[in-house]
C-alpha cells in the first residue's frame, strides 16, 4: 500500500527476541581480474523496553566464519580472535534507535586484555605492537566504540540510521564513511530515503534508500593508491557510485529489522571496480 504521511519510525514493543543471518561480500576487479572476500555470522539480539523509555539491545554473535583465499590461516585466527571481543554486547538507544551509551564497557577492555595476552605470544614484531597499543587506546573511549559498533560490519543493519518521523516532502539524509572501497582511502557517502518509494500493508513496511558521492573530498587518496598499485587510470576518470540501494523490510507493528540489504557497485576507471554487498535476514532457530 501507498504511504499516507506522516509515518512515524520508532520502536514499538516491550520485549522481543531474534535470530539474524549476516552476510557480507565484497568483490575486488583490478584489470579484470576478481577478488572475493566473504564474511558470514549469526546474531542473536534481545531487544527489551527499559522503565527508563529507553530500549536495550543485547546482541551476541556465533558462527563467524570468513573466507578470503588472500589471507592464511594464521591471519584469519588473528581477526577471529580480536572480534570476538564484540561477540556479546549490551547496548542503550532511544526509541528512535539512536545509541545513547554501551553497557559493560570495562568487559569489553577486560577481554581485550587477555586477547592481546594471548594473542601476542604468537603475534609478535612492530606491527603487531602497534596495532594491540591501538586496539587499547580505542577501548578506552566509548564514543569511539559506540560509533564503531553503528557501522555496517558490526550492528549498523540492525540500529540503522532510518528510524525517525516522515513527512512526504522532508528529504532526510546521513552521511556514511567507509574505507573498504579501496585500500588506504576513506570517502563519505550521503544517504537519502526514498518517501516516496515507502510501502506498508498490516504486518510490513519498506524502506528504500540511494547515495551518492558529494564532493570530490579524498579524492588524491584514491589517485594515490591507483598510482602505488600501478592500476592505470585516464586523466579524466573520478571515484564513481554506479550503484547504492538499500532496502530494509520492518515489522510495521514494532518497527524491528527484518531485514536489511545494501548493495554498493564503485568503480574508478575502466580498471578498478568494487561490489559490496551487506545483508541481514532473520532466521529462524532451525535454521541455525
Amino acid at each position: 500500500m501507498e504511504p499516507v504521511f506522516p509515518i512515524d519510525v520508532k520502536l514499538n514493543l516491550h520485549e522481543g527476541k531474534k535470530f539474524y543471518r549476516y552476510t557480507y561480500n565484497e568483490y575486488t576487479t583490478v584489470n579484470g581480474q576478481t577478488h572475493r572476500s566473504e564474511l558470514n555470522k549469526n546474531f542473536h539480539v534481545t531487544l527489551k523496553f527499559l522503565e527508563t523509555g529507553t530500549f536495550e539491545y543485547h546482541i551476541e554473535i556465533f558462527d563467524r566464519v570468513h573466507r578470503d583465499k588472500e589471507l592464511s590461516l594464521s591471519e584469519k585466527d588473528f581477526l577471529d580472535q580480536i572480534a570476538a571481543i564484540n561477540n556479546d554486547v549490551v547496548l542503550i538507544t532511544d526509541e528512535y534507535g539512536k545509541l545513547k551509551n554501551l553497557q559493560g564497557l570495562s568487559v569489553l577492555q577486560d577481554k581485550l586484555e587477555k586477547t592481546v595476552e594471548k594473542l601476542s605470544r604468537s603475534f609478535v614484531g612492530r606491527q603487531a605492537e602497534d596495532f594491540y597499543k591501538f586496539l587499547k587506546t580505542f577501548y578506552q573511549k566509548e564514543n569511539l566504540v559506540c560509533r564503531d559498533f553503528l557501522r555496517n560490519n558490526h550492528f549498523g543493519m540492525i540500529l540503522h540510521k532510518f528510524y525517525g518521523r516522515y513527512e512526504q516532502e522532508n528529504e532526510v539524509k546521513h552521511s556514511v564513511r567507509y574505507r573498504n572501497f579501496m585500500t588506504n582511502t576513506v570517502i563519505d557517502i550521503d544517504e537519502s530515503i526514498q518517501t516516496e518509494a515507502m510501502r506498508y500493508d498490516d504486518e510490513l513496511l519498506l524502506l528504500q534508500y540511494t547515495g551518492h558521492i558529494p564532493s570530490d573530498k579524498n579524492w588524491e587518496m584514491f589517485y594515490g593508491e591507483m598510482r602505488r598499485k600501478e592500476i592505470a587510470y585516464r586523466e579524466a576518470d573520478v571515484p564513481k557510485l554506479d550503484k547504492y540501494k538499500g532496502q530494509m523490510l520492518l515489522d510495521f507493528e514494532t518497527k524491528q529489522v527484518l531485514e536489511h540489504k545494501l548493495t554498493i557497485e564503485f568503480s574508478l576507471g575502466e580498471n578498478y571496480q568494487k561490489k559490496i554487498i551487506y545483508h541481514i535476514k532473520e532466521i529462524s532457530h532451525e535454521e541455525l
